[in-house]
């Protein structure tokens, strides 16, 4: 009996032992623990979860789930009140965890285990508000996964909503974030480990992940460099809320770091604030004087009218790294603007001239401009080399246009034969067009194929009767092969559709 008493005792005082231990931590620990709340953007509640700190500020973790579609979430600290979630700084879907930052200035956080338990482990869970309700579980399995975490399965009959909560050992320690159970009545509890929760942080590439599109609060800029600068640059094709948010937040963030005064001088450039871009490509220069920054400044300068000026910067990096057929494309249309015409085609031939054959594709804008400015220059038969050249490099995406430029170039270098041919080529492309037929008939009696000329304006005038040009071409055709009679008659209705040059034709033939 005496023995049996003596158990009694060991076992009491063993038990007041253990909860002295615990009395020893769970106040503080309980002041790590907070309830939480999402809200969509219309302030409409979405879901409400618990969570703990685990830095000293503002630091937290939580389940992932209630911040699906969230604008605005909020934590009720121990003492009631409530702190704004300030920007996330990390999720993950699969194991519904989510890290995120609070706008407070200090926060009691947890002490994370470094040791984890073995099975049949007696462990707790703390809820909001419970230092005076812990409850108690026993490990029944551990697993680890992504190699160096540990997911927990426990035995928990809790009623309570315990999901966010802290998984502590006995002393105190944080193990693990509860995670929903599998279904109703489950009666076993699972939580992931709290140091993968830890850790979760945003990368460059986290604007691109689901889980954090879904989120619709304030996304943290990552904390190494060259991640925020990725981060920078996926931000460029996001929308422009989120593209301004991120340049903001790196430049507070990274100060003294060139990239987010470029990319905001990209953004004002973009929506014509060009004093604003010339400001920030300015500060981007000197706090790293590269040539690209300068060659961006000769754009902003060019999009203000500074012809002059951005031809000197382009000028000034002509011998420069960033030396290229678009640095001399720049410059010729700096020129153009200014009306040199010399000088802009002098600096077309460079620009052209930083290619080697065979050409590829990415020589294919600028021979086209070329072009123009030769054809434009009366140099037809280089004209008509350049667009040789572009044909062959876009020959599946040629229209009818290209053509009948070609077939200006043509005329106008006398090569009468290919401009017929390409005449013919935008007909067969653009077969409503009128006016291609026009032009085909006048080519035709200039080379004194008045057979086909005839033949050509028929159809013209079938097309469209009313069109002066037919009769013009079909009277002037059949004149010139000796048909004056009929040839006279077409060129009076020309007359009285308007056409002006027919009445001088009239009087030379009759």
């Amino acid at each position: 009996m005496k023995q049996f008493s003596c158990t009694i005792i060991l076992f009491l005082c063993f038990g007041l032992t253990v909860m002295a231990g615990q009395q020893s931590w769970t106040k503080k620990l309980s002041k790590a623990v907070f309830t939480l709340k999402t809200f969509s953007a219309d302030g409409e509640l979405l879901g409400s979860t618990s969570g703990f700190f685990v830095g000293e500020h503002g630091e937290a973790v939580s389940s992932y789930a209630p911040f699906k579609s969230a604008a605005k979430a909020v934590v009720i600290d121990e003492a009631g009140k409530e702190w704004d979630v300030e920007k996330i700084l990390g999720a993950n879907e699969t194991y519904d965890v989510i890290k995120f930052r609070v706008a407070i200035k200090k926060s009691q956080s947890v002490e994370l285990a470094t040791v984890n338990p073995t099975v049949n482990t007696n462990c707790w869970v703390l809820p909001y508000k419970g230092a005076k309700s812990l409850v108690q579980t026993t490990i029944l399995k551990t697993e680890k996964f992504n190699t160096d975490y540990t997911y927990f399965t426990m035995s928990l009959r809790s009623s309570l909503d315990l999901v966010g909560c802290p998984l502590v050992d006995e002393t105190g320690k944080v193990l693990g974030l509860i995670q929903p159970k599998n279904s109703e009545g489950d009666t076993l509890a699972y939580a992931v480990g709290a140091p993968f929760a830890e850790q979760l942080k945003m990368t460059g590439l986290s604007l691109n992940d689901p889980a954090l599109r879904a989120v619709h609060i304030k996304k943290a800029i990552p904390e190494d460099l060259n991640q925020a600068q990725l981060m920078l640059l996926i931000a460029a094709s996001q929308d422009s809320l989120t593209c301004t948010t991120i340049i903001s937040d790196f430049l507070s963030q990274f100060p003294k770091e060139p990239d987010g005064y470029v990319s905001r001088a990209q953004q004002s450039y973009s929506y014509g604030r060009y004093d604003e871009a010339l400001q920030d490509i300015n500060k981007a220069y000197e706090l790293s004087p590269q040539p690209n920054y300068l060659y961006q400044k000769g754009t902003i300068l060019f999009a203000q009218d500074k012809y002059a000026e951005a031809y000197d910067l382009y000028q000034s990096l002509f011998d420069s790294p960033v030396r290229s057929a678009e640095l001399f494309y720049m410059a010729s249309q700096c020129k153009a603007k200014q009306n040199d015409s010399i000088a802009q085609q002098a600096l077309l031939d460079s620009c052209v001239a930083q290619f080697s054959r065979p050409l590829l594709k990415e020589v294919a804008p600028y021979l086209l401009v070329r072009a123009e400015v030769r054809l434009n220059a009366k140099r037809y038969r280089d004209a008509v080399v350049d667009l040789n050249d572009y044909e062959q490099l876009m020959k599946t995406q040629l229209n009818d246009n290209f053509y009948y430029i070609r077939y200006q170039a043509e005329v106008g270098g006398r090569l009468f034969q290919q401009a017929l041919n390409d005449i013919e080529k935008a007909i067969e492309l653009a077969p409503q067009n009128e006016f291609y037929y026009a032009e085909k008939a006048l080519l035709l009696v200039r080379v004194g194929m008045y057979d086909e000329a005839i033949t050509t304006s028929k159809t013209l005038v079938q097309m469209q009767p009313t069109y002066s040009d037919g009769y013009l071409f079909l009277g002037l055709s059949q004149c010139l092969k000796g048909d004056k009679a009929e040839g006279i008659a077409n060129l009076q209705k020309a007359k009285e559709l308007g056409d002006t040059q027919a009445e001088g034709f009239i009087q030379k033939y009759q």
